[in-house]
């Protein structure tokens, strides 16, 4: 996790970008048919986080809410009952206390989805000899980098264990995301920012090596670490 401060925005700015996000990870096709979801850090142990099962794009500052990461208690609700908070949230509450994201981006992407295909029956996908290695903190070109694949579940609450338990593991210290067969990703980053471009990188590789393993190119695709 990258050590640098985090920026600093009031809750009505941090809300506004959070909703800018959602709008544009919508337009990547990351957010389609009301899947993904977005939280954010704020002060004092609280996080901003985007409702589920509503139309990303059309999210307003307003239909956020403040989640305790401790206990998953809702500390604030939006006025429109009808909400409820994301099925990501026990998932993105353990991800920030036990890597210190500052924010988490769960995409539906395809090439995510695609990019777990290729760990076959291992618990690891390996991103290598590509550029944009350099986007991600801590890390560089020359990297072989362990991306953690875990078991899809019927619920999102019921891989928390499942995902806790692989990205504890030392090959995944430098990652700051975690595949999820037949569903999308997980990544997270310091801040709203860091996650965003983590996010980009992350789906530059997924990408990337799906169109290598297409055209033929031999891949190193997973790792014998346990």
């Amino acid at each position: 996790m990258s050590q640098r401060v985090r920026q600093k925005q009031s809750d009505a700015a941090l809300r506004k970008t959070l909703c800018e996000f959602l709008a544009l990870y919508y337009e990547k096709g990351w957010f389609g048919g009301t899947g993904g979801g977005l939280c954010a850090a704020l002060d004092m142990g609280r996080v901003l986080m985007a409702p589920t099962g509503v139309h990303k794009e059309r999210v307003r500052p307003a239909d956020l809410f403040v989640i305790d990461p401790k206990s998953g208690a809702i500390i604030h609700a939006p006025k429109d009952v009808a909400l409820c908070p994301s099925e990501c949230s026990g998932i993105f509450s353990l991800i920030i206390q036990q890597r210190g994201a500052g924010s988490v981006v769960h995409t539906h992407a395809l090439s995510s989805v695609l990019a777990a295909d290729l760990a076959g029956n291992a618990d690891r996908v390996l991103f290598q000899d590509l550029e944009m290695l350099k986007g991600l903190a801590g890390c560089a070109n020359t990297d072989r980098h362990a991306v953690a694949v875990v078991r899809n579940t019927p619920r999102e609450a019921e891989l928390v264990a499942r995902i806790e338990a692989l990205i504890a593991l030392p090959p995944f210290a430098k990652s700051h995301c975690i595949l999820v067969r037949d569903h999308g990703a997980y990544i997270w980053g310091g801040d709203l920012w860091e996650a965003k471009r983590h996010a980009e990188v992350y789906h530059f590789l997924f990408e990337a090596t799906v169109a290598r393993r297409q055209y033929g190119r031999p891949l190193p695709l997973s790792g014998g670490e346990k």
